[in-house]
């Protein structure tokens, strides 16, 4: 793998006001209506929508993708893009023109819900939910990696000079102990609802207990993993530290939800957790969107710029959200089973990259190291050396030729 592009504040500032751009607004708030309601549609097959669901889910991000590539035209501001500089948003003539402004996506949804109809049949269409739920997992592959590249570059900005990491022994120990610490508070909030923990059952408690044991033995054990990676000469080991524990923090977060909407812990879903999912789901998908925008601008392509950013963020919320119904339709499960998976393939996949990611951190930039002074008095060296070895070089040429005429 290679270096992870350095960032600057100003990116990340530009993306948070794309993506808070009124004009967009109707356009993520359908990713949220049609999500949710294909979701409860597919769960109680309403219309046949548990063959079809699918399918709309796979047609609606094709749409946004298209949209997204002619986004930066005329043609594409006009037809997306709903005004709202003179008037604002809180009035009807923004909002009626506003959700005009999905109508076009809607027709080319409709357009590709049709053409993979006729393509692929009444008895094929099973295969686009299992294609979405095989997706699911890799996008909860893709998940940790992107929240991994969040936390890399993150902290290549705070790195400076060239320090020395610390590992193992006691330094190892206190790292798990706030870990544990800092999860202990959650435990008794999201596993316990606030209320006493004598006051539940055997099984729970021993369940939770056994959680922040874990913690700590993979914060040991992660340490160790990471041991090499963190004591490379010439790196800043304290911003490696950091990257390291903001990284495990994370996974142990992601545990932590695996475990918590687990059939061991709780039963039914609740609204707390359906806006965790929807938050984790839109950082996902702003970084995700962010790289991509990043290495769109270096290159000169529009298509990752501005509103088109927006275009491929819903769209590949269209394609998570179809992934997380489809695999709760095909398994006959339940959203909190599915979604349990999902963190804990996330955590697995942030711990067992761990070495490589933080490999990327730590290594100052050394032009910006050395005093301009001294590349003055370096480069004069080097051109002292050369002239050198250019005189050496004709005396030997000269010497040459009077051998030759003796």
């Amino acid at each position: 793998m290679g270096d992870v592009p350095s960032s600057d504040s100003s990116d990340s500032s530009t993306m948070i006001r794309v993506f808070s751009n009124p004009s967009t607004l109707p356009h993520l708030i359908s990713l949220v209506v049609f999500s949710g309601f294909l979701y409860i549609a597919m769960k109680i097959d309403l219309f046949g929508s548990g063959a079809q669901g699918g399918v709309i889910f796979l047609s609606l991000s094709i749409s946004y993708f298209f949209a997204a590539l002619i986004a930066p035209s005329r043609f594409g501001e006009w037809i997306f893009n709903s005004g709202h500089n003179e008037t604002g948003i809180l009035n009807r003539k923004f909002w009626i023109f506003g959700f005009a402004r999905i109508l076009p996506v809607l027709v080319v949804a409709g357009v590709v819900w049709i053409l993979s109809n006729f393509a692929l049949g009444n008895d094929n269409l099973d295969k686009v939910k299992l294609f979405l739920a095989m997706l699911f997992i890799a996008m909860s592959v893709f998940q940790g990696i992107s929240l991994t590249f969040g936390w890399v570059v993150y902290a290549r900005k705070v790195q400076k000079a060239p320090r020395n990491s610390k590992t193992g022994g006691l330094i190892s120990l206190v790292r798990s102990g706030i870990a544990v610490i800092v999860f202990t508070p959650l435990v008794w909030w999201f596993g316990y609802g606030t209320e006493d923990p004598r006051n539940a059952k055997l099984s729970v408690n021993i369940v939770w207990l056994l959680f922040l044991v874990i913690i700590a033995l993979l914060g040991t054990a992660l340490d160790r993993y990471t041991k090499r990676a963190r004591e490379r000469q010439g790196a800043d080991g304290v911003a490696l530290d950091m990257a390291f524990f903001l990284i495990f923090i994370t996974a142990c977060w992601h545990l932590l939800g695996a475990l918590r909407r687990s059939p061991l812990t709780t039963e039914q879903s609740t609204g707390g957790m359906l806006i965790e999912e929807g938050c984790l789901m839109s950082i996902s998908i702003l970084l995700a969107v962010w790289s991509m925008s990043n290495k769109g601008k270096k290159s000169g392509w529009r298509i990752f710029q501005g509103q088109s950013a927006i275009f491929w963020g819903i769209g590949f919320g269209f394609t998570y959200a179809g992934s997380i119904a489809s695999l709760t339709a095909l398994s006959e499960g339940s959203l909190l089973t599915t979604t349990a998976i999902g963190h804990a393939i996330t955590a697995l996949v942030m711990m067992a990259i761990l070495p490589v990611s933080i490999s990327w951190v730590g290594i100052p930039d050394t032009e910006e190291e050395i005093p301009p002074q001294v590349l003055q008095s370096t480069t004069v060296e080097a051109q002292n050396i050369g002239n050198q070895i250019d005189t050496e070089r004709r005396l030997n040429e000269d010497e040459d030729v009077v051998e030759l005429l003796d």
